[in-house]
C-alpha cells in the first residue's frame, strides 16, 4: 500500500511540475502588416481621452525600433526571413511565386509545436497562402479567405476576430505562438467608417487609421482576458510604401528606405509586475531576419546553423531587457527584390546597408549617406573619401555572393506598372484608366498587356469607336465586330466560331467543337436551350455560376496589376474582353447582358 501511494505521489508531482513548467511559458503573438513603415507608426504624439489606437497601447509598453529593414520588398521572402531567421538567398524564397518554403526548412513555428505551444496562422489574404509552404509547424494555418466583388482581402477586424476564437475554443490557458498577417494597408479603396458611422475618405491614411483601432480592440481583448503580460506582442512592417512616386523606380523594386525600412515595435512579456513599463527605443539598424532569430530566442533555442558573418544576424532578446545594444553599428544588412527576375524582367535586385550608408547594387550604383539625405533624393559620388572604406566594403560583398548589378525592366514594363492602384480600382477613375491606358498603349504599340487592357476597360466604359479601332488596327476581327455593331455600322459582319453561333438555325455538333471556349458553350446552352433539347432555366443558372467564378477571376486579375503584379494569380495575368463578355454586349443581347450582370450581385445570397 505504501509502495501503491509513492507512485501516485511521484505521478501527481509530475503531473504538477510539468503543469508549472506550462504556465511558465510565455506566449508569441506576431502581427505582420504589409505597407507599414517606420514613419505610420507615431509614439510621440499625444492621445486623447477615449481615444482606440492600438498604436498608441504598444508604445507605451514596447521596444521600438527606429532603423528596422525588411530584407525584401515581397511579403512571402520576408515572412520566410522571420520564421526562419535567414535571408531570402539562404532560405532560397525570392518572390511570391511557388515552389515556397522549403519542407526541410526548420522553422520557428516548428519548434514551438516541439516545446509544447499551441501555433497557429491567420491570414488576411493574397499571397500569403499554404502554397507558400509558411504553414509549416502550425496546427492551424487559417487562409480560407473567399474572395468576392467588394474586398479580396480579410481585414484585421475579422482576422483578430478568428484569432480570439482560436484562443478561446483550442488554445485556452496554453502558451501560445501565432501570427496574424493583415494586406489591409495595400488597399486604399476600401471604404471604412469611424464608430461615430462616419465614412473615412479613401487614402492610405484612412486604412492607417481603421487598422490602428482594429489593433486597439485586439490589443484590449488581451488585456480584458488576462494574456497580455504573459504574451509577447510584436508588430512588424513586411514592407513600407512610397508615399510619393520616385523617378525611374518601380514600387516593387524600389530598395530605397520609404520601400525598406519598417515598423518593429516589441512588447516582452512580463513573468511579474515592474515598476515602470517597457519603454524605449533602439536607433542601430536592425533586419527582420534578427525578428526571426529573437522568435527562436523567445522559445528557448539560442545556437542557430546557418549564421553568415559578412551579413550576420542578432537576436534582439537582450534589448527587451536593457536599452543597449550589443551588436556593431557598421555590420552589413541587405535587402533584396525579387520580382523583375520573378516576371522575366530583370534580374534580382538587392542593396546593402551599413551605418548610416545605403548601396543600391544598379548597374549605376547609387549610393547615399542617409544621416544626411534623409530622403536619399542626393547620389553620392561613388570615390566618396569620407565613406570610401563602407563603400569598398559592401561593393565586394555584393560581388562575392555573385548578385548581379540590376538593370531596370524595359520601357514596356516601366510603362504598363506606372499607374496607381487607385487608378485601377475607383469605380470613379475608370474613365481616366482608359484615358491613360490609351495613351500607354501609343507609346507602347507592341505591348500585347497593354493592348488587352485598353480593349477590356474599353468595353466597360462602352467606348465603342475605341474598341472597334483597336480591332481594325489589330485585327482583332471581334473588337472590331462588337465594336461596329453598336455603332450601327451597317454591314458588320463576323466569323468567329462562338459568335455565329448566336444565330445558326441548327447547332451541329461540328460547329459547337469549332467554338472551342466553354463559357461561351455555356452561353448558348442558355441562349439556344430549346434548340439544344435542354432546360432553359437549368442552363441559365449554370451559366450564371460560372460568369460569377469567371467576372471574379477578372476582377483578380485586376487587383493584382493594380498591386504591381505581386500575386500569384491561378492563371496567367491576361486581363482582356472574353468572347462571352463582347456578346453579351452585342445590341440585341441587352436584355441577357442585364439579367447575367444582375445575378453577378445575387447569387451569392443564393449560395
Amino acid at each position: 500500500m505504501q509502495r501503491i501511494i509513492l507512485t501516485f505521489t511521484l505521478i501527481l508531482l509530475s503531473l504538477v511540475q510539468l503543469s508549472c513548467q506550462t504556465n511558465d511559458k510565455t506566449s508569441i503573438l506576431l502581427i505582420a502588416v504589409d505597407e507599414l513603415s517606420v514613419a505610420d507608426v507615431n509614439c510621440n504624439q499625444e492621445q486623447g481621452a477615449g481615444s482606440r489606437s492600438g498604436f498608441h497601447l504598444l508604445c507605451k509598453e514596447s521596444v521600438r525600433f527606429t532603423h528596422a529593414y525588411t530584407p525584401s520588398t515581397l511579403s512571402v521572402p520576408t515572412l520566410s526571413s522571420v520564421l526562419t531567421g535567414l535571408y531570402p538567398f539562404q532560405h532560397k524564397v525570392r518572390h511570391n511565386g511557388g515552389p515556397g518554403l522549403a519542407a526541410e526548412a526548420d522553422l520557428s513555428s516548428e519548434l514551438a509545436v516541439r516545446n509544447g505551444y499551441r501555433t497557429s496562422f491567420f491570414s488576411g489574404g493574397a499571397p500569403v497562402f499554404r502554397k507558400s509552404g509558411l504553414n509549416q509547424g502550425f496546427e492551424l494555418f487559417d487562409d480560407n479567405i473567399v474572395p468576392n466583388f467588394n474586398s479580396f482581402f480579410r481585414p484585421l477586424k475579422k482576422t483578430s476576430a478568428q484569432f480570439l476564437q482560436w484562443l478561446k475554443h483550442d488554445a485556452g490557458s496554453s502558451p501560445f505562438f501565432s501570427i496574424l498577417y493583415a494586406p489591409d494597408l495595400a488597399y486604399t479603396t476600401t471604404v471604412t467608417t469611424t464608430d461615430l458611422g462616419e465614412t473615412r475618405n479613401l487614402s492610405f491614411e484612412s486604412q492607417v487609421d481603421e487598422f490602428d483601432e482594429s489593433l486597439y480592440d485586439l490589443l484590449k481583448q488581451l488585456k480584458e482576458q488576462g494574456r497580455w503580460d504573459k504574451t509577447t506582442v510584436i508588430l512588424v512592417g513586411l514592407s513600407g510604401h512610397n508615399v510619393e512616386e520616385r523617378s525611374g523606380e518601380l514600387s516593387t523594386t524600389n530598395l530605397h528606405s520609404e520601400n525598406t525600412q519598417v515598423a518593429l515595435l516589441i512588447k516582452p512579456a512580463q513573468s511579474k509586475k515592474r515598476d515602470e513599463a517597457i519603454y524605449w527605443k533602439i536607433d542601430q539598424n536592425v533586419s527582420l531576419v534578427d525578428l526571426g532569430r529573437t522568435l527562436y530566442d523567445l522559445l528557448g533555442e539560442t545556437n542557430l546553423d546557418g549564421d553568415n558573418s559578412d551579413f550576420p544576424s542578432h537576436s534582439l532578446f537582450g534589448v527587451l531587457k536593457s536599452p543597449v545594444a550589443h551588436w556593431p553599428e557598421d555590420r552589413t544588412i541587405l535587402v533584396e527584390s525579387g520580382w523583375a527576375a520573378w516576371r522575366n524582367a530583370g534580374p534580382m535586385k538587392t542593396a546593402a546597408i551599413s551605418n548610416h550608408v545605403l548601396y543600391i547594387n544598379d548597374e549605376k550604383p547609387k549610393l547615399y549617406n542617409t544621416l544626411l539625405d534623409r530622403f536619399e533624393v542626393n547620389p553620392l559620388p561613388l570615390l566618396q573619401e569620407s565613406i570610401l572604406p563602407t563603400t569598398t566594403k559592401l561593393q565586394g560583398l555584393l560581388r562575392k555572393y555573385q548578385f548581379p548589378a540590376y538593370i531596370d525592366p524595359n520601357s514596356e514594363w516601366m510603362t504598363k506598372m506606372s499607374l496607381p492602384f487607385s487608378r485601377w480600382m475607383r469605380a470613379d477613375q475608370e474613365a481616366l484608366l482608359l484615358r491613360d491606358l490609351k495613351r500607354l498603349s501609343n507609346n507602347q504599340p507592341r505591348s500585347l498587356d497593354l493592348l488587352n487592357w485598353t480593349a477590356q476597360i474599353a468595353l466597360n466604359q462602352k467606348d465603342w469607336d475605341t474598341l472597334k479601332n483597336l480591332g481594325t488596327k489589330n485585327k482583332i476581327t471581334v473588337w472590331q465586330y462588337v465594336g461596329e455593331k453598336n455603332l450601327n455600322i451597317k454591314n458588320a459582319k463576323t466569323s468567329d466560331a462562338c459568335l455565329t453561333l448566336l444565330t445558326m438555325k441548327e447547332l451541329e455538333s461540328s460547329y459547337l467543337k469549332e467554338c472551342g471556349d466553354p463559357l461561351f458553350l455555356e452561353l448558348i446552352d442558355w441562349l439556344r436551350a430549346d434548340v439544344r433539347g435542354l432546360s432553359k432555366e437549368t442552363q441559365r443558372k449554370k451559366f450564371e455560376r460560372s460568369f460569377k467564378n469567371y467576372m471574379l477571376d477578372q476582377e483578380i486579375q485586376r487587383a493584382n496589376i493594380a498591386m504591381g503584379l505581386t500575386w500569384d494569380t491561378s492563371r496567367d495575368n491576361t486581363f482582356a474582353p472574353s468572347r462571352v463578355e463582347l456578346a453579351l454586349h452585342l445590341p440585341e443581347l441587352a436584355k441577357v447582358r442585364a439579367q447575367a450582370y444582375k445575378a453577378l450581385a445575387t447569387i451569392d445570397e443564393e449560395d
